[in-house]
């Protein structure tokens, strides 16, 4: 019988601390309320960190309609970052309804996972790719480094940059170093080509007309791709009829776009 018992009341421990939760509750069946555009349950970033974010986001806001929203959790408890993403993104509304241009970059401290949570009406600017090039190339260096409030900055920046239409592969100094590396030889073959060619058909022609003359070919040129890469220390300004950085959901909806990555 007390070894019934045992099983029992050890099953039961079992089950309910393998139930993922925070503050006693599930993230996905209760996702969390959230009344900033920046909030951090972690105490990672300073107040004055929080304020510069959370003016960025509402300026953004109140000169766009695009809500850009950050959470910081210390632990996913277990449960899917994609689903917990989601389902706060459509319990908080993010975004314009009708618009549906909300994003939330959820940030998980302890587990090392983020996502990027985009809606409906942002998918075509802010697509699943760009994302996780933004989580890749803009966040996860700084937080590897122990540096969040740079990462969270950086890739706000990144966000709103992409939703602008402003951010690309491009704009990343690793892929422009990669690429620059692959066509370099492009740069010194082509001129030399057309110089080339330039010079034996003027040779050709000027035997022709038997002035011995040199004929020029037309001059080259090129035009280099310029990309208008931000900068973190570039801060997004607009002026904002309201001091207040408190967040209210539009009624945007959301249906998985976006990306995942860790650190």
């Amino acid at each position: 019988m007390k070894r019934i018992i045992f099983i029992t009341v050890f099953l039961l421990f079992a089950i309910s601390s393998s139930c993922p939760q925070e503050n006693g509750k599930s993230l996905i069946d209760s996702p969390s309320a959230l009344t900033e555009y920046v909030t951090d349950n972690t105490e990672t970033l300073t107040a004055a960190q929080l304020g510069s974010l959370r003016k960025k986001l509402r300026s953004f806001f109140d000169s766009t309609s695009t809500q850009i929203v950050v959470y910081m959790i210390p632990s996913l408890n277990g449960e899917p970052i994609e689903e917990v993403a989601l389902n706060i993104a459509v319990k908080n509304k993010i975004g314009r309804k009708g618009s549906n241009n909300g994003v939330l970059l959820l940030i998980a401290k302890n587990d090392r996972k983020l996502r990027i949570e985009v809606g409906y009406g942002l998918e075509g600017a802010l697509t699943d790719a760009l994302s996780k090039l933004i989580i890749k190339n803009e966040i996860s260096p700084s937080f590897k480094t122990g540096d969040y409030y740079a990462g969270i900055e950086k890739g706000v920046n990144a966000i709103i940059s992409a939703v602008k239409g402003e951010y690309s592969a491009r704009d990343n100094n690793e892929y422009n170093k990669n690429k620059s590396a692959d066509y370099t030889w492009l740069a010194v073959a082509i001129p030399m080509g057309v110089i080339f060619i330039s010079i034996f058909l003027g040779i050709i022609f000027g035997r022709k007309s038997g002035s011995g003359g040199y004929v020029s070919g037309s001059g080259y040129s090129s035009s280099s791709y310029s990309s208008s890469s931000y900068s973190s220390s570039d801060s997004y300004s607009s002026s904002s009829s309201s001091s207040d950085s408190g967040f209210s959901g539009g009624g945007g909806d959301f249906g998985g776009g976006g990306a995942s990555g860790d650190w």
